[in-house]
């Protein structure tokens, strides 16, 4: 409980996000949903999430190696829970072969044209779970344990939700492929926050400033 309280900022709008998307998802057919939420778009949205998406890609990997220079401890646990994260992604995927928003159209629904932005490649399979969603939400949860204004945390959880929007709006993913990214997502660095905090990791307060500094002495 205590737990929740610190990060409430977080916590709580996802919490509206998680029932919001459930029972869009619960009550309406896959595809009519797709249409509904991709209906709302905008070249200020193809040109804005085309680029935005990939913060569910790369960067914290960019991020986890500028953090080195400021303190091991933050970094290592934003690579691991992005390493679970990803394992578990690609284990669920394997697992259940789930056709992507374009395939799916063009084999259920051919006559329907779905809203493509230009210079993304849509993928054909594994849709389900969103990994950019994974990745989204396991980086700024990680990003709120560290950080203690709590008008940050809500910052971290609007960014993170846009990501999940995102891979919607660029027809990557299903809605129930993102509020299941979603999900594994903050639960994986949940629960690495709560083994984090019993190991004593020392060494882990230092940074590569330290390292260099040394040597410059």
């Amino acid at each position: 409980m205590k737990h929740f309280k610190q990060y409430y900022a977080f916590y709580v709008p996802y919490i509206f996000f998680v029932i919001t998307l459930f029972i869009l998802i619960v009550n309406n057919e896959k595809a009519d949903l797709h249409l509904r939420i991709t209906s709302f778009n905008s070249q200020f949205g193809d040109s804005f999430f085309r680029y935005y998406t990939n913060v569910g890609g790369s960067l914290p990997y960019v991020v986890i190696t500028g953090l080195l220079f400021y303190r091991y401890r933050i970094a290592l646990f934003l690579l691991i829970t992005q390493l679970t994260g990803g394992l578990v992604s690609q284990i669920i995927k394997q697992t259940w072969i789930e056709s992507r928003p374009i395939r799916y159209f063009a084999d259920n629904y051919p006559q329907i044209q779905l809203h493509q932005v230009k210079g993304v490649d849509l993928y054909s399979w594994h849709s389900f779970p969103s990994g950019h969603t994974i990745t989204a939400f396991a980086f700024f949860l990680a990003l709120a344990f560290f950080t203690k204004h709590r008008k940050l945390h809500f910052l971290y959880f609007m960014l993170a939700m846009l990501v999940g929007y995102s891979r919607i709006y660029l027809s990557q993913h299903f809605a129930l492929d993102v509020l299941t990214g979603s999900i594994i997502g903050l639960l994986v660095t949940a629960s690495w926050q709560m083994y984090f905090q019993t190991l004593p990791l020392k060494w882990a307060d230092g940074s590569l400033r330290n390292v260099f500094s040394k040597k410059k002495r």
